[in-house]
């Protein structure tokens, strides 16, 4: 088949991932109102739509199967199917993510509404890095996807921000023990929904460059030039 055959293919995979990205924040939106709301309907929905982002894996995953069987990419373009796959490992992981958070409000017993001005940071900010980990993969921006993999330290500080604030709670009346562990639970999903999205501006500069933000990382920590290991070079 022609390069031209091939690289319309590619297109319609990556068109895919940022859809796929697309479902992926909705619903991290989602389970998030739900818990803060008590909305059992909308969790409940939560957990049946993280089906369509496993199986939007799936399908993406063997569309990239097939683009190698067929066409057999070298260099650049395989390892820029190598990334989507990495990619959209990542993208299942956040839906798990919203489907176990879904999974804290369904099986609370506090019929309460909740108000935290750090959880609604949090979410505003975990949508900006998914949008804009998309963006750096679609445009190969590497100096965004730089950014996307460094904003991770903000999520982590408005977590361990959240943990002293529920913490002081329980002190104060451990009636609010139930509450503050349900939120301290919650939220660890979304600090780790960050992992999964800085992760993601990782694989996005491997794509466009061939080195990985976290192997630089590593040759600073241990003074070398670099580490060796097989890569896929242009």
């Amino acid at each position: 088949m022609s390069k031209e055959v091939f690289y319309s293919k590619l297109t319609n995979v990556e068109n895919d991932v940022v859809k796929m990205g697309d479902i992926c924040i909705e619903s991290i939106k989602k389970s998030v109102d739900a818990f803060l709301n008590y909305d059992m309907a909308l969790a409940k929905q939560v957990r049946m739509e993280d089906d369509i982002i496993d199986l939007k894996e799936m399908e993406i995953e063997e569309k990239c199967v097939k683009l190698i069987a067929l066409h057999q990419p070298v260099a650049t373009d395989l390892r820029t199917i190598l990334t989507i796959i990495k990619i959209i490992s990542k993208l299942e992981k956040i839906g798990d993510c919203s489907s176990k958070i879904a999974g804290i409000t369904l099986n609370s017993k506090l019929n309460i509404k909740r108000e935290n001005e750090i959880i609604y940071v949090m979410v505003e900010r975990l949508d900006k890095m998914l949008s804009d980990a998309m963006l750096s993969f679609r445009n190969r921006d590497e100096k965004l996807a730089r950014e996307v993999y460094s904003q991770d330290k903000k999520i982590d500080r408005l977590y361990e921000q959240l943990y002293r604030e529920m913490i002081s709670y329980i002190i104060e009346d451990p009636r609010d023990t139930t509450m503050a562990t349900e939120t301290i639970f919650m939220a660890k999903y979304l600090e780790r929904a960050g992992d999964l999205i800085s992760s993601i501006g990782d694989r996005v500069v491997y794509m466009i460059t061939g080195e990985r933000i976290k192997e630089e990382e590593f040759e600073r920590k241990y003074n070398v030039e670099k580490i060796k290991y097989i890569k896929i070079d242009n």
